[in-house]
């Protein structure tokens, strides 16, 4: 049990400590000692925070988002005391600790970490500033996604390729430029050493200079050869460089709202369950029993959505940040985006996206309170289409994601009425 201002238990501790220095000043010490010990024993023990009580203090458990608070208060309720970083309206994609959320996560003992960005940046400083607080990845070894070509909008990359193409082309004519140099100096070196030997058969002493001035050439030879392989293993790693960086391109960025599937929920449920049991072994029968109502809750949600969602399979939707591709692969939908990590379309782009749009009859556009929603109006005027708001950090994680489904649903019967 958490002791806070004006709780019975305070209120009780500091009225007994009045009482107990009234009767001391009253009485005087002497006439404060011959009272009955059991009524010094009260007021002691009433006067005296209890062990049980410090034993019973909620664990200070920090987390970054709204849903994962949700789950956290839902496994352990009174038992936790939860500092959550984003706050609502927040973007967790241009989020940074306050130095108040600093000073106090330098106190916390368990951060429960979902992956959002900010994290890969912050957490190893949260740690070297506070050694002793546990760090848990729940998103540890689930199935991530990633930023799809359909949702990802980086335009970027075409001309990166073409700058590297153009690069190679130079690269590859300076080297056939080299090879020719080094066939020349080949023919020059037959055609000086006949001479050499020509000469030599006139006299000796021409023979030796011609020897060392042979012998130079030779080693500016090898210098050459070795200058050509140092400049062919540049260009080798350039290569296998661009293909990485390709490879990196195709599979873009990592989407870290995995906690919208109900599915992975219930995995990040488990772990945060088992990590809570053993932080609060008094507890642990109780938070073991909140896991498995909450575990039946999710997956009747689920099956909910799924059969709600079921005659709208394959169908597509445009939201102005990509943060429900998690519910869209788990439900069969495909989410094309407005924007991908916090850029707004061109004028060009958005024409593109304007196209698509009217060629897929889209009636509704969705967006979130945590972006811009400029770039989404200006869409949907020129669709004559509606907004709607599909919010990934809501706290209420059971109302959010119903309120998801039903949006969705209105969207594509919109679509289908047209």
């Amino acid at each position: 049990m958490s002791m806070h201002a004006g709780s019975p238990l305070v209120s009780r501790q500091v009225l007994c400590e009045k009482l107990l220095s009234r009767v001391q000043r009253t009485l005087g010490p002497r006439a404060a000692r011959a009272l009955p010990l059991s009524v010094l024993g009260a007021l002691a023990a009433f006067a005296t925070p209890a062990a049980h009580a410090q034993d019973s203090a909620p664990l200070h458990v920090a987390v970054s988002v709204p849903p994962i608070a949700w789950m956290v208060d839902q496994l352990a309720g009174e038992h936790v005391e939860i500092t959550t970083l984003v706050k609502p309206g927040d973007s967790p994609h241009a989020y940074d600790p306050t130095p108040r959320q600093v000073a106090e996560l330098s106190t916390v003992p368990l951060y429960l970490a979902i992956g959002v960005p900010f994290e890969q940046v912050w957490l190893p400083r949260l740690v070297k500033n506070n050694a002793e607080m546990q760090v848990v990845h729940l998103e540890e070894g689930l199935n991530t996604r990633h930023f799809g070509s359909g949702e990802a909008h980086d335009h970027g990359h075409d001309e990166a390729h073409a700058h590297e193409q153009e690069h190679d082309e130079h690269h590859g004519a300076h080297h056939d430029d080299e090879h020719d140099d080094h066939a020349d100096h080949a023919d020059h070196d037959e055609h000086d050493e006949h001479h050499g030997e020509h000469e030599g058969h006139e006299e000796h002493h021409d023979e030796h200079a011609d020897h060392e001035a042979h012998e130079e050439r030779h080693d500016e030879h090898e210098g050459h050869e070795e200058h050509h392989d140092e400049h062919h293993d540049e260009h080798a790693d350039h290569q296998e460089h661009g293909a990485q960086h390709d490879e990196d391109e195709d599979l873009g960025e990592a989407d870290p709202h995995l906690w919208l599937d109900p599915q992975r929920m219930q995995t990040v449920v488990e772990r945060a369950a088992e990590v809570l049991e053993a932080r609060l072994p008094q507890h642990a029968s109780e938070i073991d029993a909140n896991e498995q109502r909450l575990l039946k809750t999710l997956s009747e949600l689920d099956a909910q959505i799924a059969q709600t969602l079921a005659p709208y399979k394959g169908r597509n939707f445009l939201i102005f940040h990509p943060s429900f591709g998690y519910f869209a692969d788990r439900y069969s939908l495909e989410q094309h985006a407005i924007e991908v990590s916090g850029r707004e379309p061109t004028p060009r782009e958005m024409a593109t996206l304007i196209t698509r749009a009217k060629d897929e009859n889209i009636g509704t556009i969705f967006v979130s309170g945590q972006f811009s929603q400029t770039a989404a109006k200006r869409i949907a005027s020129s669709l004559e289409a509606e907004v709607a708001v599909l919010d990934p950090l809501a706290e209420d994680y059971l109302d959010n994601l119903k309120h998801a489904t039903e949006a969705l649903k209105a969207g594509f019967e919109l679509t289908d009425s047209q």
